[in-house]
């Protein structure tokens, strides 16, 4: 069974990443913190085995720095397709079945700290489940998995970007009868209340985001 992680990023190119950061922080100093949670998103995971890892880029893979981070973490990549995440998710989804896999995985970089065996857990729940949801505190998602039984009706209706992504996902996968299978709950960070915490987490991890 051939399997896929997918991180979602974008190029870091100020004021369209981590925006709601701005309110608090200069646009140079936002970036910075940006490509620090790539950085380490991608290199968390890159002694998983049996598993082969992209980067999904935004808005093109021609971008130096996701060049960079592709390159030394061994990363595939491709560009994201779609008006919005839900149609981006599909066509990542979509695009890799056809390639041959069976268990997809895609994360983002708003979840620096994952835990390395939410993502294997949610592999070996895809095993016996048609979708996997990583929940986030404030009801976002901060992981989506789906087995070859995925369905483009699941991200249908859905506002991103606000609380109740993960309510209406559900309502959705109920709708369809898809047999899904919930991780933990986990933290992401969009605002400075946010990052403060993150900072108190890894204090208390003894770790650091790396520059």
């Amino acid at each position: 069974m051939k399997k896929a992680l997918v991180t979602f990023v974008k190029a870091p190119v100020p004021g369209t990443v981590k925006t709601r950061l701005q309110a608090d922080l200069p646009q140079d100093d936002v970036v910075e913190i940006y490509k620090s949670f790539v950085r380490v998103v991608t290199s968390s995971y890159s002694r998983m085995r049996g598993i082969e890892r992209f980067l999904a880029c935004a808005p093109s893979i021609n971008d130096p720095f996701l060049i960079e981070v592709a390159e030394k973490s061994s990363m595939k990549t491709f560009n994201q397709r779609g008006a919005d995440l839900g149609q981006k998710l599909n066509n990542a989804f979509k695009d890799l079945f056809k390639k041959g896999y069976s268990e997809v995985v895609i994360i983002g970089s708003d979840s620096p700290t994952i835990p390395n065996d939410y993502i294997k857990k949610a592999f070996r729940q895809l095993e016996k489940s048609d979708i996997v949801l990583g929940p986030c505190c404030d009801g976002g998602l901060y992981l989506v998995g789906a087995s070859g039984k995925f369905s483009a009706a699941i991200f249908q209706k859905i506002p991103w970007d606000t609380s109740d992504v993960l309510n209406l996902t559900m309502v959705n996968l109920f709708r369809l009868k898809k047999n899904f299978f919930l991780l933990p709950f986990w933290y992401d960070v969009d605002n400075i209340s946010d990052l403060r915490f993150l900072k108190l987490h890894l204090k208390y991890l003894k770790k650091e985001l790396p520059k």
